[in-house]
């Protein structure tokens, strides 16, 4: 029987920012999207960011931690590789 779904959406917050730009950074296409908006004056900030998790339970606990390459599922880590 397939695991049951969670989803969790986390805005970007004074406290987490730091963990936002983790994820940014690690994550080379989203880099590259805030990047690109940010050169066209479209990007108004990590503060008006959110991101929402959809897995299992336990991935999506793991909150923006779970985004990080030591912890994102294979799948996202293979399309990732370079």
């Amino acid at each position: 029987m397939d695991e049951p779904t969670s989803t969790r959406v986390i805005r970007c917050t004074e406290e987490n920012v730091k963990e936002f730009r983790q994820v940014v950074k690690a994550w080379p296409e989203l880099h590259d999207l805030v990047k690109g908006l940010q050169e066209q004056n479209l990007f108004p900030g990590l503060r008006a960011m959110q991101i929402t998790l959809t897995g299992s339970a336990e991935h999506v606990g793991k909150g923006l931690a779970a985004l990080l390459p030591e912890n994102a599922p294979v799948a996202a880590q293979s399309t990732h590789a370079g």
